[in-house]
């Protein structure tokens, strides 16, 4: 009877550890990236990801020297510089110097590409502009042509769907949404040095989000030094480019993103 008991506890434990197991073994959902490319995904040297998964759908990631990412990395092919690390890994191939990380085989496809769908937008036909170093009361939704916040300059969002030709924030500019917003993009999203978009104070990150129909020339976003974001970029089209030692909190979609040397991405995706 002792005998028993003890193979009957011995494999409650085995079955009980089961479902544990197969739950690690399982890939990301899309919510859980925090940087995703259709084509590639580039960490230049020092960029880190410090919370959420990184995955191209269709190519390679690529770490440069010290880069970091924390959480999981999915991608056919995962390129690995010196001093790099990562967490768990499903790939095809993992390139660098030994010691490398253990691939677990990738899902096919990755992700459902109809969970990526292509972005429309129908801007309005006026422009919206704040001069620099002046600001303007919270706007309601609308659509317009460009929107620009020159050098300095604040451009805050009252809350709802907004659509726009084109989004140019200048250095030190801010545009920032008081409530819950979301931004269609025809065109394309451009951030100066130290611009910030995105959720204001303590607005989840979660309930900003902007999506963008440009593709590669100019890039769809394009964000330059110490710049920051607080929300989703959504461009599934388009070239997404995270400025140096910038700090990003949200996901970031792009047919390819390039996280800049030195930049902060943290997850809190709105998809």
């Amino acid at each position: 009877m002792p005998n028993r008991l003890l193979s009957m506890l011995a494999a409650a434990a085995v079955l009980m550890g089961a479902p544990r197991t197969s739950m690690a073994q399982q890939p990301p959902d899309l919510s859980d990236y925090s940087v995703l490319g259709v084509e590639s995904v580039t960490l230049k040297p020092q960029a880190r990801v410090v919370a959420g998964a990184v995955g191209a759908l269709n190519g390679t990631v690529t770490l440069r020297r010290a880069a970091r990412i924390a959480g999981t990395v999915v991608a056919a092919t995962i390129r690995i510089a010196p001093e790099t690390r990562v967490g768990r890994v499903f790939c095809g191939v993992v390139i660098g110097r030994s010691p490398l990380p253990t691939c677990i085989a990738p899902p096919n496809p990755v992700l459902d590409p109809a969970l990526l769908p292509p972005v429309s937008v129908v801007p309005g036909g006026d422009d919206l502009i704040v001069p620099p170093r002046s600001g303007m009361a919270p706007v309601a939704a609308g659509s317009f042509d460009e929107v620009i916040v020159g050098r300095g300059g604040l451009l805050t969002l009252s809350g709802g769907d907004y659509a726009a030709r084109s989004i140019r924030v200048g250095a030190g500019g801010q545009l920032v949404c008081d409530e819950a917003c979301h931004i269609g993009v025809a065109e394309s999203v451009s951030l100066g040095a130290r611009a910030e978009l995105g959720a204001r104070g303590g607005l989840n990150p979660r309930n900003v989000r902007i999506d963008v129909g440009g593709g590669a020339e100019p890039p769809a976003f394009k964000g330059r030094a110490r710049s920051a974001v607080v929300g989703t970029i959504y461009a599934p089209g388009g070239l997404v480019r995270l400025g140096r030692r910038g700090t990003y909190r949200g996901a970031f979609i792009g047919t390819v993103v390039n996280v800049g040397p030195g930049a902060q991405v943290r997850a809190g995706s709105a998809l």
